[in-house]
C-alpha cells in the first residue's frame, strides 16, 4: 500500500501523528505517479496486441463519464545496419495504454527481449 498523508505534531501526546489523506495499491500508486512505461526494445520486438489485450487499463465510471487509469508506452527502437546504426523513441497511442500491475510489467519486460522496461516517475 503507497499513501498520501500529513505529519503533524500533536499537541496531545507531543509526538508527531500522521494524517492518511489518500491510499493506493502498489499499481494504482504507479498510475498516479508515473508518467509513462518506457520499453527499450532489443533484439524482437513485444506482442502489443497482446499485451494490451492482457492488460488493459482500468475502467471507473464517474459523473463526468468513464474515467481510464493506465499509464502510456514510449517505446525506445535501435536499428543496427553494418556500418550505420538508428535510434528512435515511438509513443504509442492511447489504445497502448495499460494498467501497471507486478504481472504486467513482469510480461513487457519478458516482451522487450534484450531490452528493458521501466516506470517513468518524473
Amino acid at each position: 500500500m503507497v499513501m498520501l498523508g500529513r505529519l503533524q505534531l500533536d499537541h496531545f501526546s507531543g509526538g508527531l501523528r500522521v494524517k492518511v489523506q489518500q491510499v493506493w495499491d502498489l499499481a494504482g500508486a504507479r498510475c498516479r505517479f508515473g508518467k509513462y512505461l518506457h520499453v527499450v526494445v532489443g533484439d524482437r520486438g513485444p506482442d502489443l496486441q497482446r499485451l494490451v489485450r492482457d492488460f488493459p487499463p482500468r475502467r471507473e465510471e464517474i459523473a463526468e463519464g468513464e474515467l481510464l487509469h493506465g499509464l502510456k508506452v514510449r517505446m525506445g527502437v535501435r536499428c543496427k545496419a553494418d556500418d550505420a546504426a538508428a535510434t528512435a523513441e515511438l509513443q504509442l497511442g492511447e489504445s497502448a495504454k495499460f494498467y501497471p500491475t507486478d504481472a504486467a510489467l513482469a510480461a513487457w519486460t519478458a516482451q522487450a527481449g534484450t531490452g528493458s522496461a521501466t516506470v517513468v516517475y518524473e
